[in-house]
């Protein structure tokens, strides 16, 4: 459903595949189509490294440490009409709707107020080309001969433009009315020249001006260093040349995805995962769904099966879309050079309009990125699902559970400095997130994530310079990762107090994983949660008057309140202490089949506690050292308790081994047995179903809490009426666990690997 407003703009915008006429002839589209193959490598190159120069400018022109220390921007190469060429390697989906935008601009900015050179234009439009209010878009076209050749672009996060909201996150938005404001694309360069006039209307909406006004330029100067660069490549290979080079950057990266899904079957994969707290008070959870199907040369991505729009937690299409092409880019694209515009030829993006991920106007979309978070995990999950099921084990590599931070827990602080000056902010610690195990090692503990390939955690010292806090902490939490063969990544928590100032003020926008972790895959279990605690008046001060350094050993306070995900105008006062801590990553795999030196190690770093390494590892630690007899005897009688599990009722029926037999998801494999293709356990030969059937039907079942699933996690019940529990099945012959999914009590089970083929057929 597409709605026409008065302006004449349509909500969602969908751009057309092809420009329309009164475009096309605006375009420069010829291109050489035989170019060297030398030639070809270093333009290629040289075109990645425009981006590169891009983004580079942007960080040492920007005065804001979010971007400077935390990288939230990212630059974009794009063609003629839009399509992608090259992402840049910062944040990844920020720019995937740089796209929308062009064309939208290409379609309704011309021959008023025109296109011309020397134009850039801006948009902070979630339903044309951006993430969100708070992440402006700028685009700028190169003209060559009189032509558009291309655009380059850029998006970055702004620290404050303007709203009820100092930072720009409201958690009580009941509509995009009381968020910043938007601003469709307009030409905020004109002839080489920013038009002062929306500049200073720009920057009046902002509680920082000078921050936003520099970041702002910083945008500019990232777009001009670009369409300088690429000018002078024009001049020096002329454009036949360059559109042959971009043509067949496209061109390679749709041929390497296209061999890719070669491997795969068709089939259907799902993953769903809650986001909470439409509002304060509200205590429902609202589910979010990824489906990805694959028929023949194809992929579809939908959200079939996603609760409707409602209160702060819902995005838009161009951003959605682009929120999944950022984990395409890193699990098949991984050595194009983050070249998404040929992969996407084969992609169609299906959202349901007035869902939590296609909202319409006017919905409220402050908080529309931590949605975003969520989906790239979503995402993730089905990706590595479908390559389970490659005949190529090279790309079993890019299996991975679920990340951490998979919904950025946003702690926003405002107030006034130490020289009376207003500030807007968050925390930005959280990037250092728990990075999801693999199918062939552990994740990283705070490695960030794999969408973000350039992300860093912002130093210390320099948040404390930019704003009027202290840190008195800032450590990895032990057990926030999930268990597995393969162990998630931690997570950290950080505690900060007024500095200089007698208070600040906080508001809480997260909108997920607070009450119930993101499945892990394949047997691991899941993380911890997200969480916001204010110690109230607290012996901090009197400590560091003594000379002794805060910790969470020696702070006391009166009072422990947890803040909830959606919390507005929260004071801290100058002996109080927030603390922040975020979830980590799941494990893959049955943390019984852990190699127990591993545990070990886990362990003697802290990493993992010594009452963890029994109960979900099976492994038994006596002075820092695996006692080998009694570990092989706990995990026997663990591995045992396990038969008691509900069962399927069905009698137990091998398959020998086949040549070829194709992998499937949690150790399984294709067999043929008596003219049936069927799902069986490639560890013991046992059939679990046929290959018509959820493997999940013939597994012995069992319920657990998330408690029981991971120590660090807290009870759902704090924040929602649902019953939450993690559903565990296992192979009824070799007791080999198979999944944990994290879902609803009394919900049917999730068919997340739905084949409709053997595959290579």
């Amino acid at each position: 459903m597409v709605t026409e407003r008065f302006d004449g703009i349509k909500y969602p915008y969908v751009a057309p595949k092809d420009p329309p006429a009164h475009v096309a002839e605006r375009l420069q589209q010829e291109y050489d189509d035989d170019i060297d193959p030398a030639d070809f490598e270093v333009l290629r190159h040289a075109l990645w490294n425009l981006n590169l120069e891009h983004g580079q400018t942007i960080i040492r022109t920007s005065g804001s440490p979010v971007v400077v220390s935390s990288h939230d921007f990212n630059p974009v190469l794009m063609d003629e009409w839009g399509d992608h060429v090259y992402f840049g390697p910062w944040l990844q989906y920020l720019t995937a709707a740089a796209s929308s935008a062009v064309k939208w601009t290409l379609e309704y900015r011309h021959p008023n107020p025109g296109i011309e050179p020397g134009s850039m234009f801006m948009t902070n439009d979630p339903w044309i080309g951006a993430t969100h209010q708070s992440d402006l878009a700028m685009v700028a076209p190169v003209f060559y001969d009189g032509k558009i050749f291309c655009w380059v672009g850029n998006s970055l996060h702004h620290a404050d433009l303007g709203g009820t909201a100092p930072g720009g996150f409201n958690p009580v938005a009941p509509d995009i009315f009381w968020e910043s404001g938007v601003v469709p694309p307009v030409r905020i360069v004109e002839n080489g020249q920013i038009r002062a006039d929306l500049e200073q209307e720009f920057m009046r909406r902002s509680r920082m001006p000078e921050i936003v006004a520099v970041d702002l330029r910083a945008q500019i100067a990232g777009c001009s260093v670009a369409v300088e660069r690429m000018t002078e490549m024009l001049d020096r290979y002329g454009p036949r040349v360059i559109k042959g080079v971009m043509r067949k950057i496209q061109r390679d990266s749709e041929a390497a995805f296209a061999r890719r899904l070669a491997t795969v079957p068709d089939g259907e994969w799902r993953a769903e995962a809650f986001l909470e707290m439409a509002e304060p008070g509200d205590r429902k959870l609202h589910r979010n769904v990824m489906v990805l199907r694959k028929k023949n040369d194809r992929l579809e991505f939908s959200n079939e099966g996603s609760d409707p729009q409602i209160g702060t937690l819902s995005c838009t299409l161009p951003a959605w879309s682009g929120a999944v092409s950022a984990m395409i880019n890193s699990q098949l694209l991984f050595d194009q050079l983050f070249a998404i515009g040929g992969a996407q030829r084969r992609i169609d993006f299906k959202a349901e309009p007035g869902t939590l991920n296609s909202a319409l106007h006017p919905a409220a979309l402050s908080l529309a990125v931590l949605n975003l978070d969520q989906c790239i995990a979503l995402a993730a999950a089905c990706l590595s699902k479908m390559l389970s099921c490659s005949s190529d084990p090279e790309l079993h590599k890019e299996i991975q559970s679920s990340m951490g931070s998979a919904v950025f827990p946003i702690a926003a602080i405002s107030g006034v400095d130490t020289k009376s000056r207003p500030f807007a902010s968050l925390l930005m610690d959280p990037v250092g997130a728990g990075m999801a195990a693999w199918s062939w090692r552990d994740g990283l503990d705070v490695g960030g994530w794999p969408w973000d390939p350039q992300v860093e955690m912002p130093n210390v010292e320099e948040t404390e310079s930019f704003y009027p806090v202290l840190y008195l902490w800032r450590r990895v939490t032990q057990d926030s990762g999930g268990a597995g063969k393969y162990r998630g990544g931690n997570s950290m928590e950080v505690a900060v107090m007024p500095h200089g100032v007698p208070s600040i003020q906080h508001h809480t926008a997260s909108s997920g994983h607070h009450a119930v972790p993101l499945s892990p895959l394949f047997g691991g279990y899941p993380s911890n949660v997200n969480r916001f605690l204010m110690m109230r008046s607290t012996n901090a001060k009197s400590l560091q008057a003594q000379g002794v350094t805060p910790t969470p050993d020696n702070v006391t306070c009166d009072e422990l309140v947890e803040l909830e995900p959606k919390a507005f105008g929260v004071e801290q006062r100058e002996n109080d202490i927030f603390i922040l801590s975020w979830c980590g990553a799941g494990g893959l795999g049955d943390p019984l089949e852990r190699d127990p030196a591993a545990v070990a190690r886990d362990v003697q770093t802290g990493m993992v506690s010594v009452e963890a390494a029994r109960n979900l590892y099976g492994v038994v630690i006596t002075d820092g050292v695996v006692d080998v007899a009694a570990t092989e005897t706990l995990r026997s009688e663990q591995r045992e308790k396990r038969r008691a599990w509900e069962s399927p009722g069905r009698e137990l029926v091998t398959i020998p081994p086949q040549p070829g037999a194709r992998p499937v998801g949690p150790g399984l494999e294709i067999r043929t047995h008596d003219g049936e293709s069927a799902l069986v356990c490639a560890s013991c030969d046992t059939r679990l179903s046929a290959l018509t059937e959820n493997y999940k039907s013939g597994a012995l079942r069992n319920e657990i809490s998330v408690m029981e699933a991971n120590p660090k996690a807290l009870d759902p019940a704090r924040l929602t009426d649902d019953r939450i529990v993690v559903r565990q099945f296992a192979c009824p012959g070799c007791l080999r666990l198979l999944s944990n999914d994290v879902m609803r009590q009394g919900e049917p089970d999730l068919w997340d690997i739905r084949l409709s083929s053997m595959g290579d057929e």
